[in-house]
């Protein structure tokens, strides 16, 4: 039988570089702190530790507001206490939903969902579901904004994410460079590369991307797939699909990257396009998208 639950994932990023960088006895010992930082925390906010995975800890809520305050709890102990010390950050991925729950584990979609939300999430953020926001009280949705809709494996239709503020200083409620605009229909876009561009609208509604000679726009990088991407024009939004091995790395206007795998995003304004890499690696020309308002 289906309960339904918040699902948490607290994900430790930068532990592999403590390892190297410290040796493993004080790494271990720092990781190890940080694990009962974010078990305590999600006890205390009513929480129950589900298990953890690594570096990763899992957590299960019975609401979606006591998830996202255990959720800020965690990154703002992480960033005063034990992860400032260590020189590592938290990731946080969270879904509220029905779950199935046996033998103290938890499955279902809404674990996936939580997972990949996890997976797409910069260190020091937080990010939740839309179907998560409508569950919240009005005073916590008011800490939130939205990013952007993408495709998650496995489900039909977008996902579209939405981050937690933690930190008082993040501004506004539901205001982002990708969030309103990517609502808006939009018929037309402009690909730049190398100081040549390429046009997406109605006439030409598919741009592909890659080292092949039939694509487009075609690419010397060595990290691209032969047929790496494509950027669409789908029901008056643009769209970006990635087709290839290594990933397409899309760098929206308030500087966060997301990793698309076989996936696509509905994008807006101006986006830079890293094709196998990531742009913060340096060493590859980005691809810029402009989408027209």
């Amino acid at each position: 039988m289906d309960t339904f639950r918040a699902i948490l994932f607290a994900d430790i990023a930068g532990s592999t570089g403590l390892y190297e960088a410290s040796g493993d006895t004080v790494a271990m010992a720092a990781v190890v702190e940080c694990i009962a930082c974010l078990k305590s925390t999600t006890t205390a906010y009513g929480g129950n530790v589900v298990k953890t995975i690594g570096d990763e800890v899992m957590a299960s809520f019975a609401s979606a507001g006591q998830a996202i305050q255990a959720a800020n709890a965690m990154q703002s102990r992480f960033a005063d206490l034990v992860g400032a010390q260590a020189g590592i950050k938290l990731k946080i991925g969270f879904h509220y939903g029905p779950v199935i729950e046996a033998d103290g584990d938890c499955f279902g979609d809404t674990v996936n969902l939580a997972a990949r939300l996890t997976s797409l999430a910069s260190p020091e953020q937080i990010l939740t579901s839309s179907e998560t926001f409508d569950a919240l009280p009005n005073y916590l949705r008011a800490t939130c904004r939205k990013l952007y809709s993408t495709s998650v494996k496995g489900r039909k239709g977008k996902v579209t994410i939405i981050e937690a503020l933690w930190q008082q200083d993040q501004g506004q409620t539901l205001v982002s460079d990708n969030s309103a605009a990517a609502e808006a229909p939009s018929l037309a876009a402009t690909i730049s590369y190398r100081g040549q561009t390429w046009s997406v609208d109605p006439a030409h509604p598919e741009i592909g991307i890659g080292r092949e000679k039939n694509n487009a726009v075609v690419v010397d990088v060595a990290t691209a797939s032969r047929h790496h991407a494509s950027v669409i024009l789908r029901q008056q939004k643009i769209v970006i699909e990635d087709h290839s091995s290594n990933g397409t790395f899309v760098r929206l206007q308030n500087g966060q990257e997301l990793l698309l795998r076989r996936e696509d995003l509905v994008i807006a304004g101006r986006v830079l396009v890293g094709l196998g890499a990531s742009l913060a690696a340096g060493g590859q020309e980005p691809l810029a998208i402009a989408v027209d308002a």
